[in-house]
């Protein structure tokens, strides 16, 4: 490493958000690291935290000959994230969390009602 390194600040995914979206800002983080792809491989470890940590420990990444093939193992085993659309029927069962203060819930909340299907009208 050269002198003055400053490691990166990442985002960190637990697997319960959008991991493409995910995806997206730890490659926008990783601009300025170079192109050494298994270096970029490597650092994905430190934007993970829990079941995504648990994720990343048990796969092979000898498997992984470039960051496409990690990202798509990513996004294979996280298919269900975004495949479950959520209806009005499931934004009616959003509870508020006993640990998370209103403007948290309200934020998920919303964000849960942007993915809708059909698409939630103003009234």
């Amino acid at each position: 490493m050269s002198a003055g390194y400053k490691p990166l600040m990442f985002d960190i995914f637990d697997r319960t958000g959008d991991p493409q979206a995910h995806l997206r800002a730890y490659s926008d983080k990783l601009v300025g690291a170079g192109r050494n792809e298994k270096l970029r491989m490597k650092l994905f470890i430190r934007s993970l935290t829990r079941e995504g940590l648990t994720w990343y420990t048990i796969q092979d990444p000898g498997n992984w000959r470039e960051r496409q093939d990690m990202a798509e193992d990513f996004l294979n085993s996280l298919r269900f994230n975004t495949e479950i659309t959520p209806d009005r029927f499931s934004l009616v069962n959003i509870q508020k969390k006993p640990s998370e203060s209103f403007q948290e819930y309200a934020h998920r909340w919303r964000s849960e009602a942007a993915r809708a299907q059909p698409l939630l009208d103003d009234n």
